[in-house]
């Protein structure tokens, strides 16, 4: 199993805690609170562990998160880490990465790697971003364990919250729409997806694209939107930093974040192509 990432080891490492001090289920909010963080962003975290099998839930009134036997080894072993990207796909993960010759005419990042980078040398890669904020640019010229990237260029990330990035009051849709009310955003505006909410505009679901299409190459529009669409969308706090929106896209592969508010209610979204309107150099992301 390669490392997780900090965000998710952080919520492991929390739960873990938590659960030894109890000595039973952990709400995802007592996790939130100990963090200090949105208990939806948690949540997100807890359903990555969930398929990793290192968490599992129990349902009911005094029911929560349990760590599995895993979890511990886990723990014991992780080592921070940063995703290491080409042409959009996490292709391994970096740890211990060090710069060399920062000043010289051609600057060398050495580091450990989780992955195979053997197919990858004399390509271009992305490695972060760093917890600074720091994204190394650079050609793969050595691939083994301990691998060597050339740097071309190094990106600083600015520090902002997803409020200041986020497109506000995005369309939304509800559980009981029909499916083709919404074909319109799909076909014209190149939508990929449309946040569904409930009557307190707490999302609830995402609409997707590709399910639109599916069911159009059916003709079966009147299908209701609770029915095809995702649920437990991934979502982030409108006041988190911008470089966790970017951590969370680019380990779980998400193109797109639901942003509330500190009540869970949907204020905007948050996907690549803001990202990449604000830093052009992220082709990665694209």
């Amino acid at each position: 199993m390669s490392s997780l990432s900090d965000s998710v080891y952080n919520v492991l490492k929390a739960l873990v805690e938590l659960y030894n001090k109890e000595g039973g289920p952990v709400k995802s909010r007592d996790i939130a609170n100990s963090l200090k963080i949105h208990e939806g962003y948690v949540r997100n975290m807890l359903s990555i562990l969930k398929s990793m099998g290192l968490v599992i839930s129990k349902a009911g009134p005094h029911g929560g998160y349990i760590p599995t036997s895993k979890a511990a080894d886990v723990l014991s072993r992780q080592t921070f880490s940063v995703p290491i990207v080409s042409l959009g796909n996490v292709i391994g993960y970096a740890l211990d990465i060090t710069v060399i010759g920062l000043l010289s005419e051609k600057p060398h990042a050495s580091m450990r790697v989780v992955g195979d980078l053997s197919n990858y040398l004399e390509r271009e890669v992305r490695v972060g971003p760093l917890p600074s904020g720091v994204v190394l640019i650079g050609k793969v010229i050595k691939a083994d364990i301990e691998a060597l990237v050339e740097i071309t260029s190094i990106v600083s990330v600015p520090r902002t919250t997803v409020k200041n990035i986020m497109t506000p009051n995005p369309v939304v849709a509800k559980a009981d729409d029909q499916v083709e009310t919404y074909i319109k955003y799909f076909a014209e505006r190149r939508f990929r997806g449309i946040p569904v909410v409930d009557d307190n505009r707490r999302p609830i679901g995402l609409l997707m694209a590709s399910k639109v299409m599916e069911l159009l190459s059916r003709c079966e529009l009147k299908a209701r939107v609770g029915d095809v669409m995702m649920h437990d969308p991934p979502t982030i706090q409108e006041d988190e930093d911008v470089h966790e929106a970017i951590r969370l896209m680019v380990s779980s592969g998400i193109g797109r974040l639901l942003v509330v508010d500190s009540e869970d209610r949907l204020v905007g979204i948050i996907t690549r192509t803001d990202i990449l309107t604000r830093i052009a150099t992220f082709e990665q992301l694209v």
